[in-house]
């Protein structure tokens, strides 16, 4: 057995990597590539990790390939992993948003290398759409009125002719059809939507006066380069995350002047 597989196993065994950081809107704590790389540091013991990022085209997409190699100059390991570029690439520049994948990347081939689990506790069921406080009211049906009947008239010799058949018929009435099942919430619809509402019970504004508020404050991080600049659909869980972290520290919630009365 080759020696680096053994020092491999040590560290795995002897690495800490808490999740020392806390999402208080997602309600569950997690770690980053530079946490994981200040915990195992200590425990190297002559070997070195290197970190190298490739961008590579996967059908019509871009993907940042990184590769974490684990070595003492003669013997080495690799685990791989893929983050993929947003197609659009809206409200950032090439190099932000090649970052951005190049960190999410990294994270994952070091929890690959290291055998780190990186599960986080799942959302509470209070925004889900199987909840009966969230469910929509039910419509009326629209019921079906036929026009009157064509009255026939009577001729100087007092013949009825029969009524003229109307030019439209009168069609049948819609038959009711089950509708399709409501798509379950993304992670990333959860996630903002429990932010949301979080802000607005510690700013104590209605849901309109906060909704246009969020609206703002966006569009000022948008403009600062701390966002991206597009609908928030099409966010990424990290790209949602880092708007409420810089919206929370630009804006804090309590603070009195930023609330619209």
């Amino acid at each position: 057995m080759k020696k680096i597989y053994s020092e491999l196993s040590r560290i795995q065994r002897e690495l800490k990597a808490p999740k020392n950081l806390f999402n208080k809107f997602g309600n569950y704590h997690y770690r980053n590539a530079e946490g994981i790389l200040e915990a195992v540091k200590p425990l190297l013991n002559g070997y070195v990790i290197l970190i190298n990022d490739e961008p590579v085209m996967i059908g019509d997409r871009f993907y940042i390939k990184a590769t974490v190699t684990l070595t003492d100059g003669e013997e080495s390991i690799s685990s791989v992993a893929f983050a993929r570029e947003d197609k659009e690439k809206k409200g950032m520049d090439g190099s932000q948003l090649t970052g951005a994948c190049s960190t999410y990347a990294r994270k994952y081939a070091l929890n690959a290398l290291l055998m780190i689990d990186d599960s986080k506790d799942s959302d509470d069921d209070s925004l889900s759409p199987k909840n009966p406080a969230n469910q929509e009211e039910p419509q009326e049906e629209r019921q079906f009125t036929p026009p009157p009947a064509a009255q026939g008239t009577v001729n100087k010799v007092g013949n009825v002719p029969p009524p003229a058949p109307p030019q439209n018929p009168p069609q049948n009435p819609p038959q009711n059809e089950p509708e399709p099942p409501k798509p379950e919430p993304t992670e990333v619809q959860i996630f903002l939507l429990k932010a949301m509402k979080e802000l607005r019970e510690e700013r104590k504004i209605t849901v309109k006066q906060n909704n246009a508020l969020f609206e703002d404050q966006k569009n000022a991080l948008v403009a600062a380069g701390l966002a991206p600049n597009k609908a928030l659909a099409k966010y990424t869980l990290p790209e949602a995350e880092a708007l409420i972290d810089a919206m929370y520290k630009n804006f804090p919630p309590k603070s009195a002047e930023m609330i619209k009365k």
